[in-house]
């Protein structure tokens, strides 16, 4: 069955939720699938998408606008999408609206990228249980907390976790890019506050007192970068702790650490890092946030520990320096998991399962 579906995000920013959209935009394409994003023109998932061939519409997402509203449901009649995919807030209100007033009627997905609570309120019910056909969570938590928290219905929310590209996230293949002498520790994301790099930095001292060879990576690109630099500073760490921005090879960086930590506090599903570096087979370390239990399992897959905690971040740390076959076994059992349930096809397959249900269902 081929489908012609539209995703609507109105951030202009990049992150795992647009890198998500993308990514999936262009697994369905290669599927036989029609895709197209409406975006705002100055976002960056605009340009990425333009880029990567995929059609794209400028569209400027105004809840209280009812110009906006009619524009978008304008669109929707003449290129006639099956499934209208939201991912923000803004957007999410005027595509969901727009569908429900347009000539084609397509099915719509609400998608719950972060773990944040969400208001009891009538317009949240609305927004996410009453307008949308289905919900589409990047993890089991989240949509727990949505039935047992918001009284959703269950039944319409599902739990598709982003996939990853175990071709190109595979340790096997993949060289080192970055020369590193010395037991090497690092982040790899955006730099949002929520992430927790504070609580890493805080970490590092008690770390080199026992390693005094490591060295520490932050990578990414983000708002956080100017606060992260002065926590640096603040610390005197300029000389062990290293930033190399915004990188696109991130499974090659990946391969050049022997430990990557997420110590996130708040607002997580299960992040596309934490996926990523379980597939390739890496030491990992990450606070029991949001959904991230659900892929780092104590023990099995990485070492959890609470968030905002740098002593236990910098004594896990630790442990995997002086246990190398439990980098190993770990890293070992994640890979596995990864390739068992977590790709970027099963992950496709699932949506696609989701799609056909819902409009079979019609």
């Amino acid at each position: 069955m081929t489908l012609t579906i539209l995703h609507t995000e109105a951030s202009t920013g990049w992150g795992g939720q647009e890198i998500r959209i993308l990514q999936e935009s262009l697994g369905m394409i290669g599927r036989g699938h029609r895709i197209i994003i409406a975006t705002p023109e100055e976002s960056l998932i605009f340009k990425r998408a333009q880029n990567a061939g995929i059609k794209t519409l400028a569209a400027k997402f105004q809840k209280k606008n009812p110009i906006s509203v009619f524009k978008m449901a304008s669109f929707i009649d003449r290129e006639k999408p099956d499934i209208v995919n939201t991912h923000s807030s803004a957007d999410s209100w005027v595509a969901s609206i727009a569908a429900k007033l347009s000539k084609t009627k397509p099915k719509i997905i609400r998608i719950r990228h972060l773990s944040t609570p969400i208001r009891k309120s009538f317009l949240s019910r609305l927004i996410y249980d009453i307008l949308p056909d289905a919900v589409m969570t990047t993890g089991e938590e989240i949509r727990q907390r949505m039935i047992k928290d918001n009284g959703f219905d269950g039944s319409k929310i599902f739990s598709v976790p982003t996939g990853v590209d175990t071709v190109k996230f595979n340790p096997e293949t993949v060289k080192p890019s970055l020369q590193i002498n010395g037991f090497s520790v690092g982040m790899v994301g955006v730099l949002r506050s929520w992430k927790g790099h504070r609580y890493f930095l805080e970490a590092v001292p008690d770390i080199l007192s026992q390693i005094p060879e490591a060295v520490f990576y932050i990578v990414g690109a983000g708002p956080q970068n100017e606060n992260i630099k002065k926590i640096i500073s603040e610390l005197s760490l300029h000389e062990k702790v290293f930033m190399p921005g915004h990188r696109e090879d991130i499974p090659e960086i990946m391969a050049s650490l022997d430990v990557i930590v997420h110590p996130s506090y708040a607002n997580e599903g299960v992040p596309q890092s934490v996926l990523q570096a379980l597939a390739m087979g890496k030491a990992l370390v990450a606070s029991d946030a949001g959904a991230i239990s659900e892929v780092v399992r104590d023990g099995e897959t990485g070492l959890l520990i609470k968030p905002r905690d740098p002593k236990r971040l910098a004594e896990t740390v630790i442990e995997f320096y002086r246990k190398p076959d439990l980098r190993v076994r770990l890293g070992e059992n994640g890979r596995k998991l990864i390739v068992q349930n977590h790709s970027f096809e099963h992950m496709l397959d699932k949506i696609e399962k989701l799609y056909g249900s819902i409009s079979i269902n019609a």
